[in-house]
C-alpha cells in the first residue's frame, strides 16, 4: 500500500502564521514544523526501489499540497518585479552579475580564517541536506531535455557518479565528510539539533520541490545554475579551513573536487541550458529568473541563520 501524508491535520491558522499574506513576518517555529514535514515527504518520495511500499504519491494529500502552494505564493511575493531581466538577451549579463554577488564573501572569509572545527562541522552537516541529494536533482531535471542541454546535464550527472568509480561517487565522498564531522560534534558535545531551523529545511526543500514537479523544472534549472555558479568560493573556503585545522585530506575530497568541477558546470549550465531555454520561451525566461531569485533569497536566509548557529557553538 502506498503511504500518503499521515501527519497531524494542518489548520488555516498555521498557514496564516507561516506564510502571512499581509506583509508581516512569518512565525518561524510554525514554518519549521511545515518545512520538516515537506522535506520528509520529499525524502520519502526519493527513496530507493526497495522502499516502494513506503514511497508516497507525489500528490500526497491536501496537507503537503497546501504547504507547497502557500510557500510558492509567499516566495513569489518576495520577488520585486523590477529585479527580473527584461528580455532573453539581457539574461546572461543579469545572471552573471547576480551570481557574482551571491558568493557569500564575508561568510566564506569567516570559514576560511576564523571558524573553529566545531563550527565547520556544524556547517558541513547543514550542507548535507542539499549535497546529499544533488545527484538526484540533476537526474530529475534532465527529463524531457534534448541536444546540448541534455549533454551538459548528463556530464554533470556523470561527474556526480564519480565518472563510474563507485568509491568516488560524490554522495559517497560527502558521506565520508559528514561522518567525520558528526564525530567531531559528538566529541565536542554539540547537539546537531542546533540545525533544526526553518531556513535550513527551506534551503534543502526548495530545489526538491522545483525538481519533483515537472511544471516547476525551469525554476529548478535556474536555482541549480545559481548554486553551481556560486559554490566554488564556498568550497575553496571549506578546503582552506579544514587544511588550517589539520583535517585529514580524505575528509575534504568532495569539497576539493567541487572547487573546479562546479566552476566548469556553472559556465556550461549557463551557456547550454539556461540561455537557450530563455531564448526559446518568454514564459520560461520568467520562470527561470524566478527560480534564480527565490534561490538567492532562501540561500541568503540560510547562510545568515547557519552562521549565527555556528557562532553559538564556537
Amino acid at each position: 500500500m502506498i503511504r500518503t501524508d499521515t501527519g497531524p491535520a494542518l489548520s488555516d491558522a498555521m498557514f496564516a502564521k507561516a506564510f502571512p499574506g499581509d506583509g508581516s513576518a512569518p512565525d518561524m517555529e510554525t514554518r519549521l514544523a511545515l518545512m520538516t514535514r515537506l522535506h520528509g515527504h520529499y525524502a520519502a518520495y526519493l527513496s530507493g526501489p526497495e522502499s516502494f511500499e513506503r514511497i508516497p504519491r507525489l500528490d500526497a494529500g491536501p496537507g503537503i499540497g497546501r504547504i507547497e502552494s502557500d510557500w510558492l505564493r509567499w516566495e513569489d511575493a518576495q520577488v520585486a518585479e523590477d529585479r527580473l531581466p527584461s528580455d532573453p538577451e539581457a539574461f546572461r549579463q543579469w545572471f552573471r552579475a547576480l551570481s557574482s554577488d551571491h558568493v557569500q564573501t564575508a561568510f566564506c572569509r569567516y570559514i576560511r580564517e576564523e571558524a573553529s572545527l566545531r563550527e565547520i562541522a556544524l556547517f558541513f552537516l547543514a550542507e548535507e541536506l542539499v549535497d546529499g541529494r544533488f545527484d538526484d536533482l540533476v537526474a530529475l531535471v534532465q527529463l524531457g531535455s534534448s541536444g546540448a542541454s541534455k549533454l551538459v546535464m548528463a556530464e554533470n550527472y556523470w561527474d556526480e557518479m564519480g565518472e563510474g568509480d563507485l568509491e568516488r561517487m560524490h554522495t559517497r565522498l560527502f558521506d565520508q565528510s559528514a561522518r567525520y564531522m558528526r564525530e567531531q560534534l559528538a566529541n565536542g558535545d554539540v547537539d546537531t539539533r542546533e540545525l533544526e531551523c526553518a531556513e535550513v529545511y527551506e534551503n534543502a526543500s526548495l530545489t526538491l520541490m522545483y525538481a519533483v514537479h515537472r511544471h516547476l523544472v525551469p525554476r529548478a534549472l535556474g536555482a541549480m545554475g545559481l548554486m553551481e555558479h556560486s559554490a566554488p568560493p564556498r568550497f575553496q573556503a571549506m578546503v582552506d579551513a579544514c587544511t588550517r585545522l589539520e583535517v585529514p585530506p580524505s575528509v575534504i575530497e568532495y569539497q576539493h573536487i567541487h572547487v573546479h568541477v562546479d566552476e566548469d558546470h556553472g559556465a556550461e549550465w549557463l551557456d547550454h541550458v539556461l540561455v537557450p531555454l530563455v531564448r526559446r520561451s518568454p514564459a520560461a525566461l520568467r520562470e527561470v529568473s524566478m527560480g534564480v531569485l527565490t534561490r538567492e533569497r532562501v540561500a541568503n536566509a540560510y547562510y545568515t541563520r547557519v552562521w549565527s548557529r555556528m557562532k553559538a557553538v564556537a
